[in-house]
C-alpha cells in the first residue's frame, strides 16, 4: 500500500506549526495543541500526543483505536497522523520529565467541544457516573462504543476520553491504553478474556443500565467487517512499529482479528444476563 492512499498520514516535521502550550488532558502521553498542514493543503488545529521511549506503544494503541473506530463509524477527529519529531520540535516542547521521549508522536484533528472531566474536574464518581448517563442517554453510537471499547479491550473510556460540542455532538479520543493498556505485553492479549469496560462501569454505576445490551450485541455483528475494512492499513503501521517485534506483532494481529469474530457471543455471555 502507497503511503499516500493511507487514512493516517506520516506528518514531515516542517508541517508542524504554531506548536502551543500543554493541554490538561491525559496522563499517558505529554499533548500539544499545534498547526498541521495536511496532505490535502489544509491547515488544520490539531494535537500532537508525544510519548515517553517507556509508552511508546501509545503510537500503537492510538493507530489502532483511530482505525478501527472509523471502521466501525464512530465519531472521531476527522485526520490523524504521524510524525517523526525533530530536535527543533522537541526543544520547543521544553518538555520537564525525566526520560527519553520517544521520536514518533500521534497527531489528531482538533474537534469541537470540550470533555466532561475538563468542564468538571472535581466532581466525585457518584456525580460523574450521573454526568454521564446524562449526556449519553440516547446518543446513537453509545452502543456500538460499547461494543467497540469491548473489541479493543479498553479499559480506559472515561470522562476524559469524550469531546461534547455546544450543540450536543460528541466525538472519541484517546486510544493510548488501547488493548489492556499503554505498554501490553503478548501474554496479557487473550481473545476470549473478559476485560473491564470503564464505560459499562460508568453506566451501570449505582445498579443503573441506560443502554440496551441487545443492541450493543448486535453492533458487535459488524466488527468482523469492521476489521477486514481496516486490516491492510492496520497491518502496515503494526509492521513500520513492531516489524522487530514479532512475537507483539502477531500478538495485536491475532488478538484484534479474533475478538472481531466473536464479539457476538463475547457480549452477550457479558451483558445479556444484566438486570434491566
Amino acid at each position: 500500500m502507497e503511503i499516500e492512499n493511507l487514512t493516517i498520514e506520516f506528518i514531515q516535521p516542517e508541517s508542524i506549526r504554531s506548536i502551543r502550550g500543554r493541554t490538561g488532558d491525559g496522563m499517558m502521553a505529554e499533548t500539544y495543541g499545534c498547526d498541521v498542514v495536511w496532505s490535502d493543503g489544509s491547515q488544520q488545529r490539531a494535537f500532537l500526543k508525544c510519548f515517553p521511549e517507556c509508552r511508546k506503544l501509545g503510537v500503537v494503541n492510538e493507530i489502532t483505536g483511530y482505525l478501527i473506530a472509523r471502521s466501525c463509524s464512530l465519531p472521531v477527529p476527522n485526520k490523524a497522523g504521524v510524525a517523526k519529531l525533530s530536535d527543533e520540535i522537541l526543544a520547543s516542547l521544553n518538555i520537564e520529565i525525566c526520560t527519553r521521549i520517544y521520536p514518533y508522536a500521534f497527531l489528531v484533528t482538533e474537534s469541537p467541544g470540550s470533555s466532561p472531566n475538563s468542564l468538571y474536574p472535581n466532581l466525585h464518581d457518584a456525580a460523574k457516573a450521573k454526568l454521564a448517563r446524562h449526556v449519553l442517554k440516547g446518543w446513537p453510537a453509545l452502543c456500538p462504543l460499547i461494543a467497540f471499547d469491548d473489541w479493543g479491550a479498553n479499559p480506559d473510556r472515561n470522562l476524559g476520553n469524550f469531546l461534547i460540542d455546544g450543540s450536543g455532538d460528541i466525538y472519541i479520543i484517546d486510544h493510548s491504553n488501547m488493548p489492556v493498556g499503554v505498554s501490553w505485553t503478548p501474554s496479557e492479549l487473550v481473545v476470549d478474556k473478559k476485560y473491564r469496560n470503564c464505560l459499562v462501569d460508568i453506566l451501570t454505576f449505582d445498579g443503573a443500565v441506560p443502554f440496551e445490551a441487545a443492541f450493543v450485541v448486535r453492533a458487535a455483528e459488524g466488527h468482523l467487517e469492521a476489521y477486514n475494512d481496516a486490516k491492510d492499513e492496520l497491518a502496515f503501521w503494526w509492521r513500520a512499529f513492531l516489524g522487530s517485534d514479532p512475537k507483539r506483532y502477531h500478538a495485536i494481529e491475532g488478538f484484534i482479528r479474533e475478538r472481531a469474530g466473536k464479539g457476538k457471543d463475547r457480549i452477550s455471555q457479558h451483558l445479556l444476563q444484566m438486570p434491566v
